[in-house]
């Protein structure tokens, strides 16, 4: 036998090796448990919303931005959204509206529609995966919206309100309620 060989097979090598092996395994299991609780962990901030607050929330914020942004032809509906997962609570309400551009410069058009509602209290909301339009908050409600990619005559607008309704939709029929009617 190899002098070289012969450290690997000393008791305390031996012990030191088994040591961190064991350490290796132990954090790794962590690791993968604190991820999976994380994942499945989505916090209430503030109290429990109905149903009614949750989606008031939403429709409300997308009135106010109709208004005040002078939207032609808004149309949307909303439907609960689930934060977790597909569909376990919590949820939020979530709007998807659209509204019809000038046919001149529609990229500056969004960007004063983003400027009207800075002026109202909307502020840059940070960015989380999405590589187009425009994305401000406004009391727990995120508005993101840009130029439809199907129809350019249109842009979309996406609310989504806080996570914070804890009954269950995962049966709910109809899943999506239109609000047209109460954007104009």
């Amino acid at each position: 036998m190899n002098s070289r060989d012969g450290w690997l097979r000393s008791p305390g090598s031996v012990v030191l090796l088994l040591a961190a092996l064991v350490t290796a395994l132990v954090m790794g299991a962590a690791l993968v448990s604190l991820r999976d609780l994380r994942a499945d962990a989505v916090a209430l901030h503030g109290e429990p919303m109905t149903d009614a607050q949750a989606a008031g929330q939403v429709v409300a914020s997308a009135k106010q931005i109709v208004s005040l942004a002078q939207l032609q032809d808004a149309t949307g509906g909303y439907a609960f959204v689930s934060c977790k997962n597909e569909n376990e609570p919590p949820y939020q309400a979530a709007i998807y509206m659209s509204f019809r551009l000038p046919q001149s410069n529609s990229v500056k058009y969004l960007r004063d529609v983003a400027a009207s509602m800075a002026a109202h209290g909307w502020t840059p909301a940070a960015s989380m995966g999405e590589h187009f339009g425009q994305k401000l908050t406004k009391d727990g409600v995120t508005a993101i919206f840009f130029r439809s990619v199907n129809d350019t005559d249109f842009a979309t607008m996406r609310l989504y309100g806080e996570c914070r309704n804890t009954a269950d939709h995962r049966n709910d029929n109809p899943a999506w309620t239109e609000v047209t009617d109460q954007l104009g």
